[in-house]
């Protein structure tokens, strides 16, 4: 099987670009593929959206509630707005919610809760996420070496 590796690929499988740096691909009838393990590239993406330097868009969240099985009504409910709202969030797909900081930082801090249960870096992705209320979307960047199948 050809294999080779490439200084940067952007994968849109999640519904938002992902750019990923040197990333192993294979070839497959006829095309390249990354040689990426999905589901590890999955909670490598969750970690980066918790800390994201920039506010979260549509797909993004959407990819958030989506990835813990939670329903629109279930989301809602968990983040005490109407279940309207959520779907104006996720219709803004690349663009910014608009959601308050307040509710995006309750939103960034549940998924490190999720992932690492460890209370130290909840601690610490709390007081750095004071400081990461910037006013546009950010792009997740991710080196492919801790997500290589």
């Amino acid at each position: 099987m050809e294999t080779k590796i490439v200084a940067r690929y952007i994968d849109r499988g999640f519904g938002f670009p992902v750019v990923l740096e040197q990333v192993p691909l294979v070839h497959v009838r006829g095309k390249w593929t990354p040689n990426i393990n999905y589901l590890n590239l999955a909670l490598a993406v969750l970690q980066q959206l918790a800390a994201l330097p920039g506010r979260l868009t549509g797909h993004q969240v959407r990819f958030i509630r989506q990835h813990f099985a939670l329903s629109v009504p279930e989301f809602a409910r968990r983040f005490g707005v109407p279940q309207l709202t959520v779907l104006d969030w996720e219709k803004r797909g690349e663009k910014s919610t608009g959601m308050l900081w307040s509710t995006e930082k309750d939103l960034r801090l549940f998924v490190n809760r999720q992932l690492s249960g460890q209370p130290q870096e909840f601690l610490q992705l709390y007081e750095q996420l004071v400081h990461v209320a910037a006013s546009r979307a950010s792009r997740v960047t991710l080196n492919a070496e801790k997500i290589a199948a």
